[in-house]
């Protein structure tokens, strides 16, 4: 999905709840270059606390497989960000409905 539009209407809002500013930390965390792993873990630990039920629908998805920290890549944290960034603007877009 593009969320450029998306993310683009979040930028120029003057307040943004709690939700929009979650959705732009992380679509901010993905575009990073290099990408940062400490950071991006505090990010995907951030939205599942804030939206633990983002969480869920994450851990349950097909494609998501639990290790432990230290086998985890850049690859599986980009993976959980962009689930997270999906289901988080889904979110979004349910309330703006």
């Amino acid at each position: 999905m593009d969320y450029s539009i998306l993310i683009n209407l979040l930028r120029t809002k003057q307040i943004v709840t709690p939700l929009e500013k979650d959705i732009l930390d992380t679509w901010n965390e993905l575009q990073k270059t290099p990408f940062d792993m400490d950071s991006s873990q505090r990010q995907i630990l951030s939205n599942a606390i804030s939206h633990p039920d983002i969480a869920v629908k994450v851990t349950t998805l097909p494609t998501t497989t639990s290790k432990p920290s230290c086998a985890i890549t850049e690859m599986d944290n980009r993976y959980i960000l962009q689930c997270q960034l999906a289901f988080l603007a889904e979110k979004e877009l349910q309330i703006r409905n």
